[in-house]
């Protein structure tokens, strides 16, 4: 009678098991199509949030409707080490190992406003993204973002916050007196306190707490800097 018991007990656990397993199969592939959706949406929005457009995307917006302003607007590009255009490539045609690289160019009319393109590398706890974006004139930070991270709440983490993030805007990464490549550093404490005034183009305010974040954030800007330089001395140049 026991053996029977054991068994029956044993046999519902499985049923219930394979029930379940086969039951979250079926909800998540259900919702991968949504899932994949979600996450194309939230790196155009940040592409879009770096960019600065002249008419922000409103936050209730639907969709359909930040897909319609980015297709509108950002022009999607792929270049190579060398800084030249590979043509009939998209970014999503980039293959992992190779060495091509997306770019993103905000537009108004025809004209140019910005030059966006993806960063990322390690901080504290975590691999870091985000998007940053130049002016026309490829020297002036027009705004940045991270929209992926693992960094501590309220001391790492704020470096997805608004208020870190707009001091990047009006910095530089091309010393003109010098003629040299500057990519923008963050300084532990702040830039009026520490950095001479004619420097302060290319520096901002760290975040307290978080030296080791801030450090990786810096070698993930000099990184990516210099591999888009080539492109973007192309256009200082014009």
């Amino acid at each position: 009678m026991m053996k029977s018991s054991n068994r029956y007990t044993f046999m519902f656990a499985l049923i219930v098991c394979v029930v379940c397993s086969f039951s979250l199969a079926a909800v998540s592939e259900g919702l991968r199509e949504k899932k994949e959706l979600n996450e194309v949406l939230d790196i155009k929005k940040n592409i879009l949030k770096a960019v600065a457009l002249k008419d922000p995307v409103d936050p209730k917006a639907k969709p359909q409707e930040v897909l319609k302003i980015y297709t509108d607007k950002i022009e999607e590009i792929v270049i190579d080490t060398k800084g030249q255009i590979v043509k009939g490539k998209k970014p999503e045609d980039i293959k992992e190992g190779r060495d091509l690289m997306p770019l993103y160019i905000y537009k108004e009319d025809g004209n140019v406003l910005a030059y966006c393109f993806p960063i990322e590398g390690k901080g504290l706890w975590s691999t870091l993204y985000g998007y940053f974006a130049l002016e026309p004139d490829a020297t002036t930070v027009r705004g940045m973002t991270f929209y992926k991270h693992g960094e501590t709440p309220g001391l790492g983490a704020e470096i997805e916050k608004e208020w870190f993030l707009k001091n990047f805007k009006g910095k530089q990464i091309w010393d003109l007196s010098k003629g040299t490549l500057t990519p923008v550093v963050i300084v532990k404490g702040k830039v009026a306190d520490t950095v001479p005034e004619e420097q302060r183009f290319y520096h901002v305010d760290g975040i307290s707490g978080a030296t080791m974040t801030c450090k990786g954030v810096n070698a993930i800007l000099k990184h990516w800097i210099n591999k888009y330089e080539a492109y973007f001395s192309r256009i200082r140049k014009i």
